[in-house]
Parts: C-alpha cells; sequence; structure tokens
C-alpha cells in the first residue's frame, strides 16, 4: 500500500492563498457587473463546477448574502451588502476629528524632542569613555 505523500507547510501556504484568491476573485466577479454562472466562473477561474460550489458555499458562511438570480441566470450579491467589520472600521476612521489630535500630537513632539536630547547625551557620554567609537 502506497503511503500518502504529506505536503509541506511552504507547499499548503501556496495553496491556501490560491484558494483565498480565487475566493476573492469570485466575490469580485458575481458583486460586479457581469452575469456570471457556475460554467461561466468555473472558465474564468479556471477551476471545476464542484469547486465553484465550494467558493459559494465558503462565502456563504462568511456572510455573503448571494442569489442565483433566475432572471438573468447569474450569481449575484445582494445590494447594498458590506461586510458589518470593515464597514464599521470605516467608519470609525471617518469619525476622527483631527482637533482632539492635536494636543496628543504636540505631546509626541515633545516627547520627541526630549529622547533626541537624552540620545545626544548618551552620545557625549560614550564618546567620552570609548574615543575610538565612531562619533557625530
Amino acid at each position: 500500500m502506497a503511503k500518502k505523500q504529506s505536503r509541506t507547510d511552504a507547499e499548503r501556504r501556496v495553496r491556501q492563498c490560491e484558494r483565498l484568491g480565487r475566493l476573492l476573485r469570485t466575490l469580485q466577479l458575481i458583486m460586479g457587473k457581469g452575469r456570471w454562472d457556475a460554467d461561466g466562473l468555473a472558465q474564468e477561474l479556471e477551476c471545476s463546477r464542484r469547486t465553484v460550489y465550494r467558493l459559494l458555499q465558503t462565502l456563504s458562511m462568511a456572510g455573503v448574502p448571494w442569489f442565483f438570480d433566475d432572471k438573468i441566470r447569474a450569481y449575484r450579491v445582494r445590494p447594498g451588502f458590506r461586510f458589518p467589520e470593515l464597514d464599521r472600521q470605516s467608519k470609525a476612521d471617518a469619525s476622527v476629528d483631527i482637533a482632539t489630535l492635536k494636543p496628543a500630537i504636540a505631546q509626541l513632539i515633545v516627547d520627541a524632542e526630549d529622547f533626541l536630547g537624552s540620545l545626544r547625551t548618551f552620545q557625549e557620554q560614550l564618546q567620552s569613555v570609548r574615543p575610538d567609537l565612531p562619533g557625530k
């Protein structure tokens, strides 16, 4: 009986990256304006129909509300869909008020100048102890 060959970590990572790339490409295609059925997706992604069905199942498990639109005979994602965590992050980024950051920025500059002064003092003391070290 032949022993099953195990893949190396590098090979597993390559396969995972390929799968993730194919999954993201699937999402991009069905969110776009094209008409993508299982055969079209399989041809575009260079995989089998079975793989397409697995990718769609993975998207479902990730919370992507895709459906097959019988009218246009294509897979689609519900209009207005956004990943909740990504949307929450973008709202948080947009709500940052620069005025609230100004005191922190000013303190950061003061701290950096103090740190630079300490480094210069350290360098001078080091030079006095070890003149053979390169200086300024």
